[in-house]
């Protein structure tokens, strides 16, 4: 067990301890906070770093988080009502993420020209 003066664990903890960082999974943090750690002399500069890193890494989901599963009832009851309704939840859903949103207006015209000639999918793996 690492002693609790050891300076990463401590970094770790104080990270996951900051209500914006609680849901980050600990192997992630621990990585970003490793590398951090090798780079900076003082520790509140790797905790800072680590911030960072992390904010660049999962901010963008950040205000969405406690939406999943909302969400996730919301595509199986739309599911359930047909393609239609699913796509439009599909959408709807979308545009709560920057990177997806500036997408949503060629989608259509994204996915027609991308599949085009291509047998229908008959599984995902």
């Amino acid at each position: 067990m690492p002693a609790p003066d050891d300076p990463l664990d401590r970094l770790v903890a104080a990270v996951l301890a900051s209500p914006k960082y609680r849901r980050v999974a600990p192997d992630l943090v621990r990585d970003v906070a490793v590398r951090e750690l090798a780079k900076r002399r003082a520790w509140k500069d790797a905790l800072k770093a680590t911030k960072a890193a992390l904010h660049q890494a999962t901010g963008a989901y950040a205000a969405t988080r406690d939406r999943y599963d909302r969400w996730l009832a919301d595509l199986a009851a739309a599911r359930a009502r047909g393609d239609a309704a699913f796509r439009d939840a599909c959408r709807e859903i979308m545009a709560h993420h920057a990177s997806t949103r500036e997408r949503l207006p060629v989608l259509d015209e994204f996915y027609a020209t991308a599949l085009a000639g291509l047998p229908p999918p008959r599984r995902v793996v």
